[in-house]
């Protein structure tokens, strides 16, 4: 046993170890930056001017609030702002979300002849940037129509110089004829060039530090899931690649060329946005096997019509296709947790991999929560600290909870293995004790034959005496002996006796059981399948012969039902003693004639055997239970039976 723990534990360490050095490696790097980007001073324009004169731009570098002047439906420039007569801008609470173009000035006040610079995401989806009139900063194609627009988003950089004046004008032209949000200004930070391309490097070393790192675990997990044969780790591998592309500025800037279009890079981000729930819960089912495939295959297959949807579909639609993906996981997930939690409170035991799964999905989902409530207030919790890092720690804990599975299962192949070693030397044991038993065997035969042969020589003589009468009551005692133990030994190579044996049974494991077994048994004829009352009170009795009467009722069931549904339900309110079953279905029902003679051997109305309703009959009765036809009728037939409660036998 001590070994197997150090091959254990040495297995486990080679999984953790190049997974907690690549993780610690990118905390490390994140850390580097994270000092100056932990808290950024907030600067609100108030109508469209922004004074930053006063401020100290030595170490800090500041945000810029979305609220510039905002002209919708015109491309302006310097000289129109220029000219004597100002266009007129919106409201401060006019919706921008139907306005495919528009304009945004913000005026800056500042001591003069300071260099600054500013940067950020450029607008959706194409961008142009003046200063005092100069272009600075172009995006894609900025137009009045779509012919004409052509959407692009890049990390913009862009010098502002204000001179003798103390003033300097930004405007920003926006087309976007590809989504349905409109134009808004991302947020921008502005310091000294210097504090600006500091922060820019840290930016990009975050980034490049959190999507590489879940780049090379995503190859590290699909290498360990070849070489162990493990499809968690393939899931964890999958998950680590969904999220290392997740980083918009990863995927736009490192992974894909500069030249590669818009709308591939914009549907590529969405994919991957309607990939990640069902990655991760498929990865937590495969974790916790269940039942309801079905359930499961669909809820695949709907996630990849949606992926192919959002391949060819309009830009405009696709985000309807990403909410829809969304709603749908919703319920998923309670699915998948619902049963989980079921599997725990039933039979299962709660494990030290156990913790750490659910610990590893608590710290992902607390994560991603506080991302979308704060993501728009605070930009470093979604682009810097809590997410990334706990994606990290997430993938460690996660790696950990499935390695320590794997050496679980290698332990239990183990003892499987011993046992079977055991029982072959078991079967070398039964075989010398048959051979020994053969040879007691002949010893009351011998016996008896001597006896007999002695017996027949005093009959044929005449000589019949009290010798002769003790010689057959001899005969008589080693008969009996051999019978007994010929006896002995058919119940101890049988294993079992006649009586069945009687326990406690979980109504919802003998349920799931049926059901399992039904529905192949029914795609012939078309017919569905419902189970409803897991949740009853457990009965007792033999599980096996409770099986083969549902088999036998479905059986009959699907012989009289085709395109209709088959319910299999429980109910432990109807009775104080008894668990009540019922097996109902849309067929055409049973005649009169044949009702009264049902459950009697030989009684058939379709050509059968007419002995499985007589079994469910003898089986439900040998339970201490009745079983009846409750209905009949051209809409279809219910049997009823019942089984005695488990508590009224303990």
């Amino acid at each position: 046993m001590k070994n197997k723990m150090k091959i254990s534990l040495k297995s486990l360490f080679n999984i953790i170890l190049p997974t907690a050095v690549i993780i610690v490696i990118a905390l490390f790097l994140m850390t580097l930056h994270a000092r100056r980007i932990s808290s950024f001073e907030e600067l609100i324009p108030t109508d469209g001017v922004l004074d930053i004169s006063g401020l100290d731009f030595t170490d800090e570098v500041y945000l810029i609030n979305g609220s510039w002047d905002f002209y919708p439906g015109a491309l302006y420039f310097h000289e129109d702002f220029n000219s004597g007569q100002m266009p007129e801008k919106a409201g401060k609470n006019e919706w921008r979300s139907d306005i495919p173009y528009g304009t945004f000035r913000l005026v800056v006040k500042a001591e003069p002849f300071s260099h600054y610079s500013l940067c950020g995401f450029s607008v959706d989806y194409g961008t142009r940037l003046f200063v005092d009139g100069v272009e600075v900063f172009t995006s894609g194609v900025v137009a009045a129509d779509s012919e004409t627009a052509v959407p692009k988003i890049s990390y913009m950089t862009y010098p502002l110089y204000v001179g003798e004046t103390g003033e300097a004008e930004i405007i920003c032209q926006y087309s976007n004829f590809v989504h349905n949000e409109g134009g808004s200004i991302k947020p921008t930070y502005i310091s000294t060039p210097q504090n600006i391309e500091e922060y820019k490097a840290g930016t990009v070393l975050v980034s490049l530090t959190i999507s590489g790192a879940m780049l090379i675990l995503s190859m590290y997990f699909l290498l360990c899931a070849v070489i162990q044969r493990q499809s968690t780790y393939a899931h964890l591998s999958f998950c680590c690649l969904l999220m290392a592309l997740r980083d918009q500025l990863f995927l736009n800037d490192y992974l894909l060329l500069p030249e590669t279009s818009w709308f591939f890079t914009y549907r590529c981000a969405l994919a991957v946005v309607v990939l990640l729930p069902p990655a991760f819960l498929l990865m937590l089912r495969n974790m916790y096997p269940f039942e309801a495939k079905p359930i499961t295959i669909g809820y695949v297959a709907v996630n990849m019509a949606l992926v192919l949807l959002i391949s060819f579909l309009n830009t405009k639609s696709l985000v309807s296709v990403v909410v829809i993906g969304y709603v749908i996981s919703i319920p998923y997930a309670l699915y998948v947790i619902y049963t989980i939690i079921k599997r725990f409170v039933t039979k299962a035991r709660f494990r030290r991999a156990d913790l750490l799964t659910f610990t590893g999905f608590a710290i992902l989902i607390a994560s991603l929560t506080i991302e979308a409530l704060l993501s728009r207030s605070t930009p470093f919790i979604t682009n810097f600290g809590l997410v990334p890092t706990c994606m990290l720690i997430f993938v460690l804990i996660t790696a950990v909870s499935i390695s320590i599975r794997i050496q679980e299962q290698k332990v239990a192949l183990a003892e499987s293995r011993s046992r079977a070693e055991m029982l072959t030397r078991m079967n070398d044991m039964n075989l010398d004790f048959f051979h020994k038993i053969a040879h007691e065997l002949k010893t009351p035969l011998t016996i008896i034959s001597g006896y007999a042969q002695l017996t027949a020589l005093e009959i044929s003589a005449n000589k019949l005496s009290d010798e002769t009468l003790a010689n057959l009551k001899t005969i008589q005692t080693e008969a009996m002996r051999l019978s007994g133990m010929v006896t002995n030994l058919m119940s101890y190579s049988c294993g079992k006796n006649d009586s069945p044996i009687f326990s406690a049974v979980n109504v919802s494991d003998l349920l799931t059981r049926v059901g399992a077994v039904s529905v192949p048994m029914c795609l012939k004829n078309n017919n569905r399948i419902v189970v409803k009352g897991k949740d009853c009170d457990d009965v007792y009795g033999n599980e096996e012969m409770l099986l083969q009467v549902f088999i036998n009722l479905v059986i009959n069931a699907n012989r009289h039902t085709k395109d209709g549904t088959i319910s299999i339900s429980a109910s432990d309110t109807e009775s104080n003693e008894y668990v009540v079953f019922r097996i109902k279905d849309t067929g055409d029902g049973i005649s009169d004639d044949i009702l009264p003679n049902i459950f009697k051997k030989g009684h058939s109305g379709d050509g059968g055997s007419g002995l499985g309703l007589a079994i469910c009959r003898e089986a439900v009765e040998l339970h201490g239970g009745t079983i009846e036809v409750e209905s009949t009728g051209a809409t279809g037939t219910t049997f009823k039976f019942t089984v005695l409660r488990r508590e009224l036998k303990e």
